[in-house]
C-alpha cells in the first residue's frame, strides 16, 4: 500500500513541482504507514525508481534515445547504442536513493517523537 501510495501521489505532484518532491512525499507517507525501517526504504526505493524509470522511458522511447545517448557521450561513457539504458538505470537509482533515505528519515522521525506503549 504504501508502495502505491507513494507513487501516485509523487506522480501528480510531480507534474506542477520541481523534483525533490518525491523526498518529502516519501517521508511523509513513510511515517504514517510504515512498519520498519526497511519496510520505508524498500518501498520508498521501488515507488520512485518505478515512476522514473517509466517517466524515461516515456520521454526517451519517442525521440529514438538520442537525448540519453548523448548524455551519455556527456559523462564519457563508452560509445554504444546502449548508453540510454545506463543512463536510466542512473536516472533511477538517483531518485530510489533520495525517496529511500527520506522514507527511512521518516520512519525514524516517527519512532523519535512517538512513543511506544510498553
Amino acid at each position: 500500500m504504501l508502495f502505491i501510495i507513494i507513487l501516485f501521489i509523487s506522480l501528480i505532484l510531480q507534474m506542477f513541482l520541481p523534483w525533490w518532491i518525491i523526498a518529502i512525499v516519501a517521508l511523509t507517507f513513510s511515517a504514517r504507514k510504515a512498519v520498519s525501517g526497511k519496510h520505508a526504504f524498500v518501498h520508498s526505493f521501488t515507488a520512485i525508481f518505478t515512476l522514473w524509470i517509466a517517466a524515461g522511458l516515456l520521454k526517451t522511447i519517442p525521440n529514438e534515445n538520442i537525448l540519453a545517448n548523448r548524455v551519455g557521450e556527456m559523462l564519457m561513457l563508452p560509445f554504444t547504442e546502449f548508453n540510454w539504458v545506463i543512463i536510466l538505470f542512473v536516472t533511477g537509482i538517483i531518485g530510489g536513493l533520495v525517496a529511500g533515505l527520506s522514507g527511512l528519515a521518516g520512519f525514524y522521525l516517527r519512532e523519535l517523537f512517538i512513543k511506544k506503549k510498553t
